[in-house]
């Protein structure tokens, strides 16, 4: 009996049993300290037994290793990534999308993959064909993650001890209406997780308006962020547009589609 196929985004047939293998290593990746099989088959929502079996296979390559009950993603697995850059390929794999989502917006939309636990780097900047004035070239560049849209994200998904390490306990004030208080700050991370997105208006520079939505993994981690970044003199007003986001969530889960191992067993992105 020849192997188990499933259709993936693209339409081209893709092995079951190795689609699910990479979702249980991505599942294992989310918890550093180790996890249980009932642990991960219930984050890759499979049957115990069958992820059972993956593990064993995937123990006997070296890309897991067991203590006792635990899991841990394996040495060999460590190996092989020690000189990938996590961005290599990405940006030619999703280039496409992003700018159409860019030209559907009719906004700036940038792509930022996570990078460590404190970090996103912006990988992509697509400026919109309609737009003949485009924001500058921010690939590479870092803001203070409590000011901008995707810092924000990402300090979300933290604890109250590592937003302080990840900010190095310091908010800085950028423009009036920047965000200086933990207070302040824990007030707005908590919208955050509730509503699925973050923003800033102003904040980072007096002028701009910036959205930023997530991208998650198979056990739910953020790993990276879709945004969008227009003057807020064209928008007209302080008030987040309801439709810009959701074709910012719109877009991000097609950009997802390219990025995350295609399984049913996958979280959407809202």
């Amino acid at each position: 009996m020849g192997e188990t196929t499933e259709k993936t985004s693209g339409g081209v047939s893709a092995n079951r049993s190795v689609s699910r293998a990479i979702s249980v290593l991505r599942a294992l990746a989310v918890k550093g300290s180790g996890q249980t099989v009932t642990e991960i088959a219930k984050r890759v929502q499979l049957p115990r037994a069958t992820v059972f079996r993956l593990l064993l296979t995937l123990e006997e390559e070296g890309f897991v290793d067991r203590q006792d009950t635990m899991y841990f993603l394996g040495w060999d697995l460590a190996r092989i990534a020690q000189d990938v850059d996590p961005t290599a390929g990405l940006v030619s794999r999703v280039s496409d999308v992003v700018e159409e989502i860019a030209d559907a917006m009719n906004e700036t939309v940038t792509l930022s993959v996570r990078r460590g636990k404190y970090d996103l780097d912006l990988v992509q900047q697509a400026a919109p064909r309609s737009i003949g004035v485009t924001m500058s070239d921010m690939k590479g560049m870092r803001w203070p993650l409590h000011a901008s849209a995707t810092g924000k994200l990402l300090l979300a998904e933290l604890d109250r001890d590592e937003i302080r390490v990840a900010t190095g306990n310091k908010l800085e004030k950028l423009t009036p209406v920047t965000i200086t208080t933990w207070k302040g700050l824990e007030a707005e991370l908590e919208a955050v997780r509730d509503q699925g997105w973050a923003s800033t208006v102003d904040e980072l520079e007096e002028g701009i308006i910036s959205v930023a939505v997530p991208l998650r993994g198979a056990g739910g981690d953020l790993v990276a962020s879709l945004a969008y970044i227009a003057p807020r003199h064209r928008i007209g007003t302080d008030k987040i547009e309801t439709q810009k986001i959701n074709e910012l969530l719109d877009g991000a889960q097609r950009v997802r589609q390219r990025i995350v191992s295609l399984t049913d067993t996958l979280p959407a992105t809202r």
